[in-house]
């Protein structure tokens, strides 16, 4: 008896600690179930509220990303003036100063001229807006668009105006050449203000203008003397310093204007200009040396500048008079013992340089000039000037990027280079939004939609987990409470089916855990597929670049290629061309597929549904068998044990329940998203393909606008490279030249040398030659006369009479007598007396 008792009670502390365990388990679950069916998440809401979506702007805004608040902005502001709400001001405001800020004056101006229009003068934005709308008037030199902003800023009393307002007019009358006016107006700009630096910046400049130097150098020197507060501040303190180095260059003191230019910080976007200017500071000090030093430093800061020739050519002739100076020296005996170059090496470097940039621009040269004399179609550069091109592999030999560099800087195709960049992002983003309704159409198209919602679909991973436990304590409470009863009959059948379900669904392991595995998997394997396109693009690359070299070889081969020869490389590479753009398009549709891929990976998985499938009818089969158990209960052999599995089990159960119905209540409020976002679809595409349509017009006409402006800035450029090119031509030859007269120099001196050395030595040995030089041998007269007949005549020829000795007398040797002179010498000065001559 005793034995037996104590079988029981060690087989009911294990199943006792079980049951709390098992309801503790389901107690939280049932509190995590009201959890989870309470506030779900609506689709298809936007992410963030307009003040949200307003305050990501503003900070995209201080960031400088203009582009990106502009592109939030433009949601939030109508085309007509500011957007209802009480951030309607806030948001035109950063709208048309975004815009302002990258460029777009025209837009940014109606944008300003809107919101004044609708606020007033008590608004924190209406100070800020007029002085934009003066600063744009200056900026594009139409300043009697800015009379009324400048009228309204007037009529602000001294009290209520910003510190920035007579700043502004200080600028406007400065813009009008009105000096004293705007002298006086900087002049009351507070002490202490972001624009105290910026107005005494103005005023230096104003000193400059009216030719006082000297005073304009004290007001600069002030400037860079003051501890700036702001980004702002340092900037107009380096501007001072530039401004300083050049007054300092003007009034003839070189070493201030270097120590002036010297103060510019390296990491500044001011010190290439400083390098540049202080190098021909060190030029006219004769400084070679750190004049060369500087444009080192310049070449090495900015590579690929169009100061690079003027830099380039500089620095050649710097050589040039590097080795000049130091052949002086080695002639007059002053070098310097630390010199470690020679005339040689510096006439070769200099040969060098101007032998390279000749060659490196050369080709843009050639480029330009086939283009102007009609070999070339200047609408086919379009896409290359603009950097728009779509494809890799492009059909045509580009131009050589410098010229493209240098065309990009004249300010019309500057003009249109922004307009067309434009367009670019217009065209990009267009692009964007159509791959996104497409991906759209298929997740919409899709059979399952559980996961399409991330809120909703994590809550439908966690109801699943929860549902895959409840399943296993409801599998675990009716196995135990079988072994206190007699099963037989409906109840053994329901039992079998229940088995044989939970034995189906445990194949399947956890689902969601096997379907988040899959998941993974398959997007592991798209990305092996854009890896593959990655490489397929590289070898695209190089078929370009070897394509590029073959049309530039065909184009200047020396001798130039046979026609027919050429006519056939020509076809092949276009053939070419159009291959590797086809295969472009298919790689764009590649990477097009595994976006979507990647997408549809977690939708539609039919092993999760089957495994769900399977779950809701083992539940099914729990219920009836847990029906079907509470009516054993009664009669169970251990009637208290079976009370608690039963109440456990009915817990489970109602879970369960729960947790089904706000399965389905999730799945409701995703297909109804889903036919919202159906129509929503619908209407963006037919707003797309408005978009489409205008971006196509504006296309077209930018594309001609383009090309007309390329082929009128092909001469001026073309002339720009003829200069660089007879420049280096000009410094080759100077280098020849120097090369001459150096050895022309070296020749006169060596035979200056000798003729003094030869002097000396005739000088110091004349004794010895004249006393053992011997007599001069005649020289045996050799003559073609014929020898002389034996009667031969009686005199030589040079003889003029017949007796020997007789010679013919030259000219003038006749002797006359002496003749009496004219005037006698002491007649001139003292005459007879009693008589004239």
């Amino acid at each position: 008896m005793r034995m037996s008792r104590l079988i029981v009670a060690l087989v009911l502390v294990p199943s006792l600690g079980y049951a709390d365990d098992i309801a503790g388990r389901l107690a939280l679950y049932d509190n995590e179930a009201r959890t989870l069916g309470a506030n779900l998440p609506a689709p298809n809401a936007p992410a963030a509220t307009d003040t949200h979506r307003l305050v990501d702007a503003e900070v995209a805004y201080s960031l400088g990303d203009f582009d990106g608040a502009a592109q939030t902005l433009f949601d939030l502001v109508r085309p007509g003036g500011a957007t209802a709400g009480p951030d309607n001001e806030a948001a035109t405001y950063y709208l048309a100063d975004a815009l302002f800020q990258k460029g777009d004056r025209g837009a940014a101006r109606t944008y300003f001229e809107n919101l004044v229009k609708t606020i007033n003068v008590s608004s924190h934005y209406y100070q800020p807006s007029l002085e934009r709308l003066v600063e744009l008037a200056i900026v594009q030199h139409d300043l009697p668009a800015a009379h009324d902003s400048i009228a309204a800023l007037g009529q602000l009393a001294p009290g209520v105006r910003d510190p920035s307002v007579p700043y502004t007019l200080g600028k406007y009358a400065y813009a009008e050449d009105k000096y004293d006016d705007a002298l006086a107006l900087f002049d009351q700009v507070p002490k202490g203000s972001d624009y105290e630096l910026q107005a005494l910046y103005y005023t230096g400049t104003i000193a400059v203008a009216k030719k006082d130097l000297a005073h304009a150098t004290e007001i600069f020197t002030d400037l860079i003397g003051r501890k700036p507060r702001t980004g702002n501040d340092r900037r107009v303190i380096e501007l001072g310093q530039l401004a300083l180095g050049r007054l300092y260059y003007e009034r003839e003191q070189p070493s201030k204007s270097i120590d002036s230019y010297l103060l510019v910080d390296r990491h500044s976007d001011l010190f290439p200009d400083a390098l540049y200017e202080v190098a021909w500071v060190y030029v006219k000090s004769k400084q070679y040396d750190k004049a060369l030093r500087a444009l080192e430093l310049l070449e090495l800061s900015e590579p690929n500048t169009t100061k690079t020739p003027t830099t380039r050519i500089l620095e050649g002739n710097l050589r040039i008079r590097k080795a000049q100076m130091i052949r002086a020296a080695e002639v007059n005996g002053t070098i310097n013992t630390n010199e470690q170059s020679d005339p040689g090496t510096e006439y070769d470097k200099a040969a060098k340089i101007f032998t390279e940039t000749h060659d490196q621009y050369m080709p843009s040269y050639a480029a330009l000039t086939q283009m102007v004399d009609g070999g070339l179609d200047p609408a086919s550069f379009v896409d290359q000037i603009a950097e728009r091109q779509s494809h890799v592999f492009q059909n045509v030999a580009p131009i050589p990027e410098a010229a493209a560099q240098w065309l990009r800087d004249e300010p019309a195709v500057q003009r249109f280079v922004s307009v067309e960049a434009d367009l670019a992002d217009t065209q990009a983003n267009l692009a964007s939004a159509q791959a996104m309704l497409d991906r759209l159409d298929l997740v919409i198209a899709a059979p399952d939609h559980s996961t399409v919602y991330p809120a909703l679909a994590s809550r439908r991973e966690r109801i699943a987990t929860i549902q895959n436990d409840l399943a296993n304590i409801r599998n675990d409470l009716a196995d135990q409470e079988l072994r206190n009863i007699d099963s037989s009959g409906e109840l053994a059948q329901l039992t079998a089916n229940r088995k044989q379900l939970a034995a189906q669904y445990a194949a399947f392991g956890n689902p969601e855990q096997a379907f988040a595995a899959r998941v993974t998997a398959s997007q592991d394997g798209f990305d092996k597929i854009d890896q593959d396109a990655t490489e397929v693009e590289t070898y695209i690359d190089s078929a370009q670049a070897m394509a590029v070299a073959l049309r530039k070889y065909a184009n200047e081969a020396t001798p130039a290629l046979p026609a027919d020869q050429k006519a056939s490389l020509q076809q092949q590479l276009d053939d070419a061309a159009r291959e590797a753009q086809a295969i472009e398009d298919e790689i764009a549709d590649v990477r097009r597929n595994v976006v979507l891929g990647k997408d549809l990976a977690a939708i539609g998985d039919t092993t999760l549904a089957q495994a769900r499938d399977v779950r809701r009818q083992l539940r099914a089969a729990q219920d009836a068998e847990q029906h079907a158990l509470d009516g054993f209960v009664a009669s169970s052999r251990d009637r208290k044990k079976s009370e608690q599995l039963a109440r456990l089990a009915d817990q489970a159960w109602r879970i369960a329940a729960a947790l089904d119905t706000t399965d389905q209540s999730i799945a409701q409020v995703v297909e109804a998203g889903i036919a919202q976002a159906r129509t929503e679809v619908a209407d963006l595409r037919v707003t797309l393909a408005q978009y489409k349509k205008e971006l196509a017009d504006d296309d077209a006409e930018g594309r001609a606008l383009g090309g007309s402006l390329l082929a009128a800035s092909f001469k001026d450029v073309k002339a720009k490279f003829y200069d660089v090119i007879v420049r280096t031509d000009v410094g080759n030859v100077d280098v020849a030249w120097s090369e001459k007269e150096d050895t022309d120099d070296d020749l006169k001196r060596l035979n200056l040398a000798r003729a003094r050395e030869l002097k000396q030595l005739h000088d110091e040995f004349r004794d010895i030659l004249e006393e053992t030089a011997p007599p001069p041998t005649p020289h045996k007269q050799i003559t073609t006369l014929p020898p002389p007949s034996p009667e031969g005549p009686a005199t030589s020829p040079d003889k003029g009479g017949a007796k020997p000795g007789d010679r013919i007398k030259p000219v003038g040797d006749d002797d006359k007598g002496t003749t009496a002179p004219t005037v006698k010498p002491d007649e001139s000065k003292t005459p007879k007396k009693g008589g004239s001559r």
